[in-house]
């Protein structure tokens, strides 16, 4: 240890006094050949080879220098081939020379490969040679093929397939982490030929999963809403989206009106929902939302009858929850569903297994199966108890998804039926898809485990929100309509949790019933104090 602290300690005197010369490299190679994490070292060493070629160019010692530079990284890759800065020095190297034999990189990679398939550094060093070394799609892709049928555990060669395939064969759709069928089916099959091989290895279910895939659901506004009471416009977006961005463009009654943009949570950052407040006198009888979507100018229009005061346009199909998780025909879901079935007639305990036909059903059809897959997510409880928590929350976040489904499927064409959706007794601990539930006017959430509210702004023509039984200590809510709040049963302990309320500003009708904050002093002319347009606490009178 004296000796190398002596030798570390003369390098770093050599470095301050910008002595880059043979000797610098000397030493340093002394104390990287022991210890080649030493990233410092390989920056002078970097710094070193620089000053060489500055004084006399690129000439044959100094490239006789590099290759010697090589074999001494390959000899520190023996000492550790995981070592960041030997294959970030490695690559260097390569770069600064003229005229690298990126060929001979490539059986570096190979045979470090071979004593561990699994190191990612070799990896990644792997994906830049091949590039310098215009190594074709088709080449790698028979390695990565040759390395599975080596050992089906490999998980690198699997996740490298799924960057080699949209390259080769790319889907029709443009989507650049989809394939074409014919492409799908043989990796599908060969999947299959991992998991019933070893039913228990996760890397084939990963890359299973991976071949499902998800839709990419494009960028669209799924639903219009105009209220001429209020003088708000709300657009709903299929993604989250700055408004800003999209160079909104508002025609009401054919006359371009100005107004200022807002999203639910009243902060600038990407949201589903944004909310345009104008001032107009006029009756209106037609509003027209021009946007920017995909380069393209794309305009929206809600017409309002006669008397009415809110009037709203939908996109077809944009409730429909299931189309964001995989972009797979159905007929290929059907087939994986069969094939994961006959497996777990063998493997009845198999995680994977199972796990897998639950994200199939649900992509196929979450209502016809939900009794099947609540089943399912049962068993994983019981086979995979670590994991318990998850499979509990994914059981919820399916009920309240499939509650959302349920909802739109018997609603068809809102106008006229009853807006209101019952979420109680769910056993809630958070809130999904809010979005989809935008012109709802009653949603109860009572009977859960919620904590907070937040999501519910997306709930902006809910006139009654109820959410009693639950574990609520703050309520944060900025929603334009609501006039009746029912927290009653919560963790409400003081006033100032209400302060958020102002922004709920038609709200006539709070219910803190058996929440501490009733016990307070003075308690209901603190609260009107905080909200002086209440007219009803606790189903009293103010």
């Amino acid at each position: 240890m004296k000796i190398y602290n002596e030798v570390t300690e003369k390098i770093f005197t050599k470095r301050r006094n910008n002595e880059m010369d043979k000797e610098a490299l000397e030493l340093t190679e002394q104390i990287l050949a022991a210890n080649p994490d030493f990233t410092t070292l390989w920056n002078f060493r970097r710094e070193t080879f620089l000053a060489f070629k500055e004084k006399r160019g690129f000439d044959s010692k100094l490239e006789e220098c590099c290759k010697k530079e090589l074999l001494f990284l390959q000899s520190c890759l023996k000492v550790n081939p995981k070592s960041y800065s030997v294959w970030h020095h490695r690559q260097w190297i390569n770069e600064f020379m003229p005229h690298p034999n990126w060929k001979q990189e490539m059986q570096l990679c190979n045979l470090f490969l071979s004593f561990d398939e699994r190191n990612f550094h070799c990896w990644d060093y792997r994906r830049t040679v091949v590039k310098k070394a215009k190594i074709t799609p088709e080449e790698e892709f028979k390695f990565s093929t040759d390395k599975i049928v080596e050992n089906f555990s490999n998980y690198s060669s699997w996740h490298y397939r799924s960057k080699l395939l949209p390259l080769m064969h790319p889907h029709e759709s443009g989507n650049p982490e989809r394939i074409e069928e014919e492409a799908l089916l043989r990796e599908f099959e060969l999947a299959q030929n991992a998991f019933f091989t070893d039913p228990n290895d996760q890397s084939a279910w990963f890359y299973h999963r991976w071949l499902l895939g998800r839709a990419q659901i494009p960028l669209d506004v799924t639903c219009t809403y105009i209220n001429t009471d209020h003088k708000i416009l709300i657009l709903s977006f299929s993604q989250l989206v700055k408004v800003s961005l999209l160079s909104p463009s508002v025609v009401i009654n054919n006359q371009e009106v100005q107004g200022t943009w807002r999203n639910v949570f009243s902060s600038c950052r990407p949201c589903y929902i944004w909310i345009f407040d104008f001032d107009m006198n006029d009756t209106i009888r037609t509003v027209n939302v021009t946007i920017t979507l995909r380069e393209k100018k794309v305009t929206k229009s809600v017409s309002v009858g006669k008397g009415e005061i809110e009037s709203w346009a939908l996109s077809s199909d944009s409730h429909l929850l299931r189309a964001e998780l995989t972009a797979i025909h159905s007929s290929l879901l059907e087939n994986e569903l069969d094939s994961c079935k006959m497996l777990l007639e063998e493997e009845p305990d198999n995680k994977w297994t199972i796990f897998t036909i639950v994200l199939l059903m649900r992509a196929l059809d979450a209502l016809t199966y939900q009794d099947e897959t609540n089943k399912y997510l049962t068993k994983l409880c019981q086979v995979d108890p670590s994991r318990r928590g998850y499979y509990d929350d994914l059981c919820k976040k399916f009920a309240l998804e499939n509650a959302i489904e349920k909802y739109w499927k018997e609603t068809n064409n809102i106008t006229g039926c009853k807006r209101s959706i019952n979420l109680s007794n769910m056993g809630l601990t958070n809130l999904y898809h809010m979005q989809q539930l935008l012109l709802v006017n009653t949603v109860d959430l009572s009977s859960n485990e919620l904590t907070n509210l937040d999501q519910c702004n997306a709930l902006q023509c809910t006139k009654t929100l109820i959410v009693s039984s639950n574990k609520l200590q703050t309520i944060s809510l900025r929603l334009n309509q609501l006039e009746e709040l029912i927290v009653n049963k919560n963790c409400i302990k003081d006033v100032i949790s209400l302060e958020t309320l102002k922004d709920c500003p038609r709200l006539k009708k709070l219910d803190l019933r058996d929440n501490e904050v009733c016990s307070l002093v003075d308690y209901r002319m603190k609260v009107k104090d905080v909200l002086p347009f209440l007219r009803y606490l606790d189903n009293e009178p103010l």
